[in-house]
């Protein structure tokens, strides 16, 4: 929602003679709603970085860095092949 509708909102619940208690409720479902929404987000987040991991999804730290350390010990002959052939 953009901020007129929010004020166009805010406006119409002031409007309302909610007791006290009707207040409190509807602020709770509202804090209810945007923590579902905020673990879903979350969740979204979490699925992305595991597809950027690949293969390294399921390995712990250690066994990620020394792989990644033996790799760069290793004598790899890196050739630079062009890709216009």
């Amino acid at each position: 929602m953009n901020a007129v509708s929010l004020n166009n909102l805010w406006s119409y619940l002031q409007g309302l003679s909610l007791s006290a208690s009707n207040q409190r409720w509807l602020g709770e479902r509202l804090i209810e709603a945007s923590a579902a929404r905020s673990l879903t987000e979350e969740d979204n987040k979490r699925e992305k970085l595991d597809a950027l991991f690949g293969s390294w999804s399921g390995v712990d730290g250690e066994r990620m860095e020394n792989a990644i350390r033996e790799s760069r010990h290793a004598d790899y002959n890196r050739e630079i092949v062009s890709m216009d052939e």
